[in-house]
């Protein structure tokens, strides 16, 4: 390896406090846009210096554009035939030139624009549109201001007309660079690690702060309510059609990825948005980009400022156009400069490590290994269901894959790549598992795989998950390669563990290239369930991969499996779509003839209609063989209506299931709402008793008796039943378990993407996801709170009291004798003791180890201070300890719901709810009490900014994230308040951090306590010479005469550190003058040598008189510091002088006057 790559930071750009500048991605401070040079090297620049295209079509655009410049130049000549206006400037170390469409719009006018910069610039290397667009808010969360950048540009209205009178897309898809694409993939990636590390929200409100947040409201009316005719706002518009949306906090935008649609004309029509947002699967309209395609690769970045519909208006464009150059300004700072372009110095002299330089053990190298892995890496391959008996085998014959596997002969080498393409349902996934099971039986290769899960955490479906899996397989499989892993920084463990994509990349293809002669076959499935730009980044990377492996002569083969893709092209021999093989419809043939159990006489038909109407869709075969068996054992006589009678796709078909009786419903849709938002997968015992806990409040089930959990046919019937056939339980290979799963991801799919929910259960509403986990969140308290759980919780924690009276608890019949038993027998510290909970008590684990969790999902839109203070009140750490695995963190008696919910990371429950801490503590202090300890309690906020947990620190000061007035409040924070043992608001002063002390200050924090090593916030301040936050502090209530623990004031502290600036301030704002901590301050600032600071305190006391000059003079001399007593010297020597003058100026003005008092003589 050729250097060392570091495991990157989120957040490795810091502000120095009070300067009004940005970081540069260097860390370095950047000139604010008013400072103009001529140019940005200092030497004059010609027309190849200049390598990013900034291109806007509207003034606004250009104008908001302009101020993300770091520096602007001077203009070049124009060359003949360009008749463009350009902008030259600097932004970090890239040479940027900026044009702007002629005032007149669309594609063509947007080619001629490119055209003549390309020819102008011949080596531009990345190109940007950067201005404003309209929205298509479908699936996608989109909202005015929010970016779109596009990763895929689609011109809709290039096509041809159709004989029904529809129109027909003929435009194919055009993409950005790869440069682009690969920088854009890079930052979301870290974005994505860590949200509020996008540093386009500061660069917006402190460059962009002309350009405010409209204070209009942001409405999307239903597409079928058009704006009236005449109208030019939409204050006459009838509000009851308005679009019902996902709630979103906070004003700040967000960004969005994937296609947008350019074309000719504005579009105002919402019907026509909806159609072509989904046909072509966009995000957004415009008018430019598939113009400058034609020359210059260009990544569109779009601010929303409308949602392409008649209601539209220009009140949120300067605002959407400042969104898009925060986020253009964030990408530039991401692309690396060339070379030639640098401008520092160090840049250009640093030499990088080699791997030599670090030789790594055989046990750290397992600790990296180690790391790469995350929870449930393996569980979407684990819960695939096995194929069929003796289906799947025709697809090992295939001459496409035995030519790609290298079988009966054929050269692997020059067939690297397969694609295995399906329509949901198809069968994908079982066929990928095939595969992967098959290759593991040839021991000779190395065989690796990673299944995204859609229904995972977002690491389990990110192609950042995907290569730390296969990274981790890779090298676990084949040791000898893991020095590969030398010469990277060992990171962090633990949440700080956040991968750069890039590194990740590199690492694995080095590995790969030093395979030799082994064999290494790689599956991916699912790719679909990827965002559309991550996807299209990474089989471009693992084509090049396997480009590079034939021509070194290793063995390098990856098959992928997804939906169809249509805008990704692949070559025809490298592409297997299933639906279309003779073997896939062979394996249909042969599932209905084994499986369909219908009367002789009609097999045949229903047979030959049901392969005829499934499209080739294995899930719908399934289903509909299993709809017709429990027809025809009922007796049924219409088989051939009831079949009839079916959906023809699987979304039609799972509601028609869903809907068809409506019996049981809220069994129906507790069962549904466990299986789709549980936090991990229940058991059959668990899953049984969850739903009886969902049926207590309702008398559906009997509460005396928690049902029995041994019988698992029972179990399985219930999980069957409840979900009228679209649940079932499947044994997790690997591990000694079941699990309760939908029978096809396209179920999820239907229910959450296709709004599936909405239209079962419309009071969920819009924004299903909190209510959903209201409902389980209810589940699990009612299970908690039966009698014989709370005997165990009880039981446990020791306490021996009933939550009820508080009187002593009795042992009344042979149960409760058996628990105590138990507990008595089983120490809570003996595994043992766990176990036998479990036994009979199934779902007591996840009740207790979730129920905040769903409690803090369901934050966001359902008040949770009721259920707070019942928990913690009744139940509280005892039940939070009762099912904690040995080795976990107890939380034991006396831990308090405030900690509780900081120690889970609990944002919602923290930010969203007014929390009235009293109610939180188990000991139900008294509110005024409680409100002291939150307000007081320096650990909660020290514990989390240690841990590098921003947005947990964020809430606990009640803001939305760490960007605060436009600054990273929580900048350089991580870590600092636990080494130094100091309390944030000294941490705030101590680094003149303003804006988190008004925030401290606006949550009632105390701002004048001292710390642990004895210093108070404003003598922190004021020995760092802070002056705004020393005004600040005195402003709001700290007293200049306090002391810290070492008896010194603000003053002293300021003059021994020889802060002019602050002495003046503190004396100004009434530091006294006349005790003997202001003769300290002055005896030192001389022993310091800090000669003005010892003169500004000696003009403003009389201790000239109390110690002669002589003595100031000799202490400064003892000190070794002439200069001072020369200072002192000739100030003391003018002042006396000055004295003097004036007391001879009085004298005269005396006498001046006594002479006027004396009588004058009168004239005759």
């Amino acid at each position: 390896m050729a250097m060392k790559r570091p495991w990157t930071s989120l957040d490795d750009a810091s502000a120095e406090s009070g300067h009004s500048a940005l970081p540069a991605s260097d860390g370095t401070a950047m000139t604010h846009p008013a400072e103009r040079t001529s140019n940005g090297l200092g030497s004059t620049l010609s027309h190849r210096d200049y390598t990013i295209a900034w291109i806007c079509a509207l003034p606004v655009e250009l104008a908001t554009s302009r101020l993300m410049l770091d520096d602007e130049h001077g203009t070049l000549d124009a060359l003949d035939a360009d008749d463009n206006s350009y902008v030259f400037g600097r932004v970090a170390d890239h040479n940027v030139v900026m044009a702007v469409l002629p005032g007149v719009y669309g594609k063509v006018n947007a080619a001629g624009v490119a055209k003549d910069l390309k020819r102008t610039f011949p080596n531009i290397r990345a190109t940007l549109m950067v201005g404003i667009g309209g929205g298509a808010p479908g699936e996608a969360d989109l909202y005015l201001g929010d970016v779109v950048v596009g990763t895929r540009v689609m011109e809709y209205d290039l096509g041809k007309a159709m004989e029904n009178g529809g129109f027909e897309v003929t435009g194919i898809p055009k993409q950005p660079s790869p440069l682009l694409l690969a920088t854009v993939t890079n930052l979301r990636s870290k974005h994505e690690h860590d949200q509020w590390s996008s540093r386009a929200l500061a660069l917006l409100q402190t460059r962009l702060s002309r350009f405010p947040r409209p204070t209009q409201p942001d409405q999307l009316f239903q597409a079928s309510y058009p704006h009236p005719p005449g109208a030019n706002t939409c204050q006459q518009c009838d509000l009851s059609r308005l679009q019902p949306r996902r709630q979103r906090l906070g004003d700040s935008f967000q960004i969005h990825y994937g296609g947008v649609a350019s074309g000719d004309s504005v579009n105002k029509d919402a019907r026509k948005r909806d159609t072509v947002a989904r046909k072509l699967d966009i995000k957004c309209f415009e008018m430019e980009s598939a113009g400058i395609m034609d020359s210059l690769a260009c990544l569109p970045i779009r601010g929303i400022c409308d949602y392409s519909d008649s209601h539209k208006n220009k009140v949120w464009q300067p605002y959407a156009a400042a969104t898009a150059a925060s986020y253009a300004r964030e990408l530039l700072e991401n692309i690396p400069p060339l070379a030639t372009t640098r401008q520092s110095p160090s840049l250009a002299t640093e030499k990088p490590a080699t791997s030599g330089s670090i030789s790594r053990t055989v046990h750290q190298r397992k600790d990296i290994l180690k790391l790469l892995e995350f929870p449930r890496m393996n569980s979407r391959k684990s819960a695939i269901q096995a194929e069929q008996s003796k289906t799947c085998r025709w697809f090992l014959a295939h001459p496409k894959y035995a030519r790609w596997a290298g079988q009966n002969g054929h050269d692997s080498y020059r067939s690297s790549f397969l694609w295995m393409r399906g329509k949901a349902g198809t069968g994908k996934s079982t066929m990928m598992r095939f595969l992967d099971l098959e290759a593991r039986k040839r021991h000779s290769d190395i065989v690796i795989s990673y299944f995204f899960n859609a229904r995972g955490e977002l690491v389990e479906k990110s192609i950042t998950g995907m290569y730390r899996s296969l990274l981790s397989q890779l090298l676990t499989l084949a040791q000898n390669l893991q020095h590969v892993l030398d010469g990277l920084e060992l990171p962090l463990t633990g949440e700080h563990f956040k991968p750069d994509l890039q590194t990740l990349k590199t690492v694995f293809q080095e590995a790969i290239m030093m395979l030799g002669r082994r064999r290494l076959v790689c599956f991916i499935d699912a790719l679909d369930e990827c965002d559309e730009n991550d996807v299209r980044d990474m089989v471009q990377f693992l084509d090049d991969l396997t480009e590079s492996t034939t021509e070194a002569g290793i063995h390098f083969r990856v098959a992928f499996s997804s939906r169809p893709y249509p805008y990704i092209q692949v070559d025809e021999d490298h592409l297997i779509t299933l639906e279309n093989e003779e073997g896939h419809a062979a394996d249909l043939v042969q599932y209905v003839a084994k499986r369909l159990r219908v009367p002789k006489k009609t097999h045949a038909e229903l047979e030959h209609l049901i392969l005829a109407m499934a499209s080739g869709v294995f899930m719908w075969v399934v289903l509909v063989v299993e709809i017709l068996n429990k027809e025809a054992s009922r007796g049924g006589l219409a088989l051939r209506r009831r079949l009839s009678e079916i959906p023809p796709t699987l979304s039609q078909l799972f509601k028609e299931i869903l809907t068809r009786d409506q019996e049981r419903p809220e069994q129906l849709r507790r069962c549904i709402l466990w299986v789709l938002c549980a936090n991990r997968p229940l058991t059959p015992s668990e899953f049984c008793h969850a739903m009886w806990a969902g049926g207590l409040s309702s008398s559906e089930v009997d509460d005396e008796e928690l049902p029995d959990t041994e019988d698992q046919e029972l179990n399985v019937a219930l999980a069957t039943s409840a979900s009228k056939g679209l649940v079932e339980v499947i044994r997790v290979r690997n591990k000694q378990t079941s699990v309760v799963q939908f029978i096809h991801e396209s179920v999820s799919d239907y229910l959450v993407k296709e709004r599936g929910l909405q239209e079962l259960w419309p009071d969920l509403g819009f924004e299903w996801e909190g209510p959903s986990h209201e409902i389980l969140r209810a589940c699990c308290e009612s299970y908690l709170n039966h009698p014989r759980i709370l005997e165990i919780i009880k039981g446990y924690s020791g306490m021996g009291t009933d939550y009820d009276n508080g009187q002593p608890a009795f042992v009344t019949d042979e149960w409760t004798r058996f628990v105590l038993t138990v507990i008595e027998r089983h120490s809570p510290d003996n595994p043992s003791f766990e176990a036998a909970l479990a036994k009979g008590y199934r779902f007591l684990q996840y009740a207790t180890q979730n129920i905040l969790y769903h409690a803090d999902r369901a934050a966001l839109y359902t008040p949770q201070h009721s259920f707070l203070a019942r928990f913690f009140g009744r139940l509280g750490a005892p039940a939070l300890d009762c099912c904690q695995p040995v080795k976990n963190r107890r939380y034991g008696d006396r831990a308090d719901g405030v900690h509780v919910l900081v120690d889970k990371t609990l944002y919602n429950l923290i930010s969203t709810c007014t929390i009235n801490y009293a109610l939180l503590d188990r000991k139900r202090q008294l509110g005024e009490e409680a409100h002291h300890y939150l307000c007081h309690s320096d650990s909660l906020i020290v514990e989390a900014a240690s841990n590098g947990n921003k947005r947990l620190v964020a809430a606990l000061l009640g803001l939305p994230s760490s960007i605060y007035q436009g600054k990273d409040l929580l900048e350089g924070l991580d870590g600092a308040m636990n080494v130094a043992r100091i309390s944030p608001a000294s941490w705030a002063a101590e680094e003149g951090r303003i804006e988190l002390l008004e925030v401290l200050a606006r949550n009632a924090y105390s701002l004048s306590r001292v710390d642990q090593p004895g210093y108070t916030p404003i003598s922190r301040a004021a020995r760092n010479g802070h002056t705004k936050t020393v005004r600040f502090l005195v402003e709001h209530g700290v007293s200049v005469a306090s002391t810290d623990s070492f008896g010194c004031t603000p003053l002293l502290r300021a003059a021994e550190s020889g802060r002019t600036a602050t002495v003046q301030l503190l004396l100004d704002l009434g530091a006294a003058v006349n005790d003997e901590s202001y003769n300290e301050a002055v005896r030192w600032s001389i022993i310091r040598g800090h000669g003005n600071a010892a003169m500004v305190l000696l003009r403003r006391c009389r201790a000239w008189n109390k110690m002669p000059v002589e003595d100031w003079t000799r202490l400064a001399e003892r000190f070794g510091h002439a200069e001072v007593a020369q200072l002192i010297d000739e100030r003391s020597t003018q002042s006396a002088v000055s004295r003097q003058l004036r007391l001879e100026a009085a004298q005269n003005r005396r006498r001046i006057a006594s002479a006027a008092a004396q009588p004058q003589p009168q004239p005759p």
